[in-house]
């Protein structure tokens, strides 16, 4: 029996708001900063192809169409049914980000937002190295997760969150997976004190970040994500509420 990384009803969220709730709109943002300037896209005209490694519903991945075709892959049947409902171009596949159903050298990108944290991601060393294998050399591979450790909120509870990580935690799987650092970073900075505050006061609670704030204070936090990723164009993080890493494979 293939097991939820999350409730059924967090899937469905995230198909409601992945248009408009801020911190989409600000991660696909940042993510395509990060990775069409490492990808060259203008000196490669041949038709690229991106793997969406734990897709969710594509709030995340699903930009990556504007480059090439897309690989939707999820455990989760009732996500891959509201990724495709919003985002029919893509190939889905069922299937486990530790044990990818594509051949080597076969994708130009693998992309994995927030999905090695999940507790029923048993091995993420497993999944990284999964990913290495089907991207091919001088591809890249992209990792964004939860960051800071020691931070257990409310909304962890929801998503079956096992873990968190520092940037020195991804980039240690990255080099196990024998591919090159590009890129470290941590990201969303600004969010850490507010969000360990929030913790304290959760105790015991689950509920999702999803379920107000999708204005980010009527535009406040948006502002403030797109002054970070101007910073972000000069300078590293070391840490952030999330954690962000680029590697390149080995040619």
């Amino acid at each position: 029996m293939v097991i939820s990384v999350m409730d059924s009803a967090e899937y469905r969220r995230m198909a409601e708001v992945e248009q408009i709730h801020w911190w989409y709109q600000a991660t696909r943002k940042l993510l395509r900063q990060f990775i069409v300037s490492e990808l060259r896209v203008d000196e490669q005209p041949t038709p690229r192809r991106f793997l969406d490694a734990g897709c969710g519903t594509g709030a995340t991945g699903a930009w990556l169409a504007d480059l090439g075709s897309v690989i939707a892959l999820d455990t989760e049947p009732e996500a891959l049914n509201l990724y495709r409902q919003a985002h029919p171009d893509a190939q889905l596949v069922h299937g486990d980000i530790s044990a990818i159903d594509l051949p080597d050298d076969f994708v130009d990108a693998a992309l994995c937002v927030t999905v090695l944290y999940h507790g029923e991601v048993t091995d993420p060393g497993a999944a990284v190295r999964e990913m290495a294998r089907v991207v091919q050399p001088g591809g890249l591979v992209c990792l964004m997760e939860p960051g800071v450790r020691s931070l257990r909120r409310s909304h962890d509870r929801v998503t079956h969150a096992a873990r968190r990580f520092s940037r020195g935690d991804l980039e240690q799987l990255a080099r196990q997976a024998n591919l090159d650092i590009v890129r470290s970073t941590g990201a969303y900075s600004f969010l850490v004190p507010p969000a360990w505050f929030k913790s304290k006061l959760e105790k015991s609670e689950s509920t999702s970040d999803l379920d107000s704030n999708a204005s980010g204070l009527f535009g406040i936090l948006g502002f403030v994500a797109r002054i970070e990723r101007q910073l972000l164009r000069v300078v590293s993080l070391p840490f952030g509420l999330s954690v962000i890493v680029i590697a390149r494979k080995k040619p």
